[in-house]
C-alpha cells in the first residue's frame, strides 16, 4: 500500500459503517427482513452517535427493513442529509430459521449447525441465504455507491452481514469467513477509507 501512495492519490472516499439498534428483541430471535423496530435505547444510542461523527456525511444508505429505515430517517433528520433505502443492503435471510431462537435452532438443526461451522460464509439455512449470497447482491451496490460518492463521506447503516462485505472490500486479505473477527456493535461507528479500489480500515467501533 505504501508504494502506491508515492504515485499520488486523491482525497479518500470515507465509508462510515454502523448497525441499527438495539432493537426490540427480548427473546433473542433470529430475524432479517422486514425485521424488528428500534427500541427506545436504540433511538437514543443512534442520536448520541450522530453527535460524535468525525465529519458530516453527504449521504446515508440503509436497507429497506424496519430498524434500518427508522435509523436512516432519524439520522437524516438529525444530520440534515438525504438518505436512500434499498433491498440490496438487507440482512441475510434466515429462511426457515426466521423468528426462532438459537436454542431451538440448536435443538432442531444440529446436523446443519455442524455444516455451518465447517463453512461459515457458504452455508445457508433452509430456504435462506449464506454470507456469500449477501455479497453477491450487496457488493455491486456498494461498489457503485463508492464510485458515485468518490472523495465524499457516506454513512452506511448496515447489519452483521452487509458490514462484513463492506469490510472485505477494503481488506481483501480478510475473507468473509472471518468477518465476525471485526466486531460491529450497534450504534457505533467504523471508518473505511477507499483510495480508488484500495481500502484502509481507519477506525473500528468508536
Amino acid at each position: 500500500m505504501l508504494a502506491r501512495f508515492f504515485s499520488g492519490v486523491g482525497e479518500p472516499t470515507r465509508l462510515l459503517l454502523t448497525r441499527a439498534g438495539p432493537v426490540r428483541n427480548p427473546r433473542g430471535v433470529l430475524y432479517s427482513h422486514p425485521g424488528l423496530p428500534l427500541s427506545r435505547e436504540g433511538r437514543k444510542s443512534l442520536a448520541q452517535m450522530s453527535r460524535r461523527m468525525p465529519e458530516k456525511p453527504q449521504y446515508i444508505y440503509a436497507a429497506d427493513s424496519v430498524a434500518e429505515s427508522q435509523a436512516a430517517a432519524l439520522l437524516s433528520r438529525l444530520l440534515g442529509v438525504p438518505y436512500r433505502l434499498t433491498a440490496a443492503l438487507r440482512e441475510r435471510s434466515w429462511g426457515e430459521w426466521e423468528g426462532t431462537i438459537f436454542a431451538d435452532v440448536k435443538r432442531r438443526y444440529g446436523a446443519l449447525l455442524r455444516r455451518w461451522q465447517e463453512d461459515e460464509s457458504g452455508f445457508a439455512p433452509p430456504r435462506g441465504e449464506s454470507i456469500q449470497d449477501v455479497a453477491l447482491r450487496s457488493e455491486p451496490f456498494l461498489r457503485k455507491m463508492l464510485e458515485r460518492h468518490a472523495g465524499e463521506t457516506v454513512l452506511l447503516i448496515g447489519n452483521c452481514a452487509v458490514n462484513r462485505v463492506a469490510i472485505s472490500l477494503a481488506l481483501p486479505f480478510a475473507p468473509l469467513d472471518e468477518g465476525l473477527r471485526f466486531e460491529q456493535n450497534y450504534a457505533q461507528l467504523s471508518e473505511l477509507r477507499f483510495y480508488g479500489s484500495d481500502g484502509v480500515l481507519g477506525r473500528l467501533n468508536f
